[in-house]
């Protein structure tokens, strides 16, 4: 379904979900990767004007949402979030009262795909800190606190436990030992990391992602951390074949979205052709239509304006 960069300027109703008639009008301008219906835009990663960004994550057996529309609230399908909030929140905080107090995630089918996609969500802003929402049986968790790492299932709080099975984890070469009467040293680089997990599994991805953004150098500028983002991402992309689901289809990674807070800069690279392409979201801002820019995988295009 990620089959376009998309531009939404400020002031263009959309619908939050699909049986509502009532559009809501964006605060703010973003633009990210998704899709554009009669209904309007459905992003899956995204930032605003005011430097917000989100992203969103598959999140089956735990996702859970409600089943009736609420009058004195925003009722939203979950493939509508990212651009809702996106359309309506500036920072964090911002984020955190709407979910408190009017977002209300409704029970309700995408018509493409055909079945209510489970999902959770992720969002940053320039103060570098990160937010994590998941819809739940109990309500909704917000998790303020996070290590700024998600996957799909289990929970976040899952994977934060499991992560200290991997605390002996270490960049560092391990030293040579003495073992019962012989010496032994370990083999070439990288000793440090042994026993960091190498599968496609959620928890294993969650693992390899949090030890890289712990243990990589920080970057000096936006051009580097595009690039250092990029390696780490890599280390979690699925190729094709790799992963075949309970359909038989494959499960693989059809595009990575990078954002920077600061400069407004969208940036992305798909399957078939991993150059970075960067939206420039300052230069669509006085723009007061759509923008749609077709996500080719086989077009070599550096940057789009």
């Amino acid at each position: 379904m990620a089959e376009n960069v998309i531009f939404v300027p400020h002031n263009k109703e959309f619908q939050a979900n699909y049986s509502d008639t009532n559009p809501i009008v964006p605060k703010y301008a973003f633009a990210g990767i998704g899709q554009l219906d009669e209904h309007g835009p459905i992003l899956y990663d995204g930032i605003n004007e005011k430097g917000l960004m989100g992203a969103t994550l598959y999140f089956p057996r735990y996702a859970f949402y409600q089943n009736s529309i609420e009058k004195n609230k925003l009722n939203v399908s979950p493939d509508r979030v990212i651009s809702t909030i996106l359309a309506n929140a500036q920072n964090l905080a911002e984020v955190i009262t709407l979910f408190k107090t009017k977002i209300n995630i409704i029970n309700q089918s995408n018509p493409t795909i055909n079945t209510v996609p489970p999902l959770h969500f992720i969002f940053s802003d320039r103060s570098g800190q990160s937010l994590i929402i998941e819809p739940k049986k109990d309500g909704i968790d917000i998790i303020e606190d996070s290590i700024g790492v998600m996957t799909n299932s289990p929970d976040y709080s899952w994977h934060e436990t499991n992560l200290r099975n991997y605390i002996t984890l270490t960049p560092k070469q391990h030293e040579n030992i003495t073992f019962i009467n012989k010496k032994l040293a370990p083999f070439s680089q990288g000793s440090g990391t042994f026993g960091l997990p190498g599968d496609y599994t959620p928890p294993s991805r969650f693992v390899r992602t949090a030890f890289l953004k712990n243990a990589t150098e920080q970057a000096e500028d936006e051009t580097s951390a595009v690039s250092l983002l990029h390696h780490v991402l890599e280390s979690v992309s699925i190729p094709k074949g790799a992963v075949i689901n309970e359909l038989g289809a494959q499960d693989y990674t059809c595009y990575t979205a990078y954002m920077c807070s600061e400069s407004l800069a969208f940036y992305y690279s798909t399957y078939y052709n991993q150059r970075i392409n960067k939206l420039s979201l300052k230069s669509l801002l006085t723009s007061d239509d759509y923008k749609i820019f077709k996500i080719n995988n086989n077009e070599d295009i550096n940057q789009l304006n």
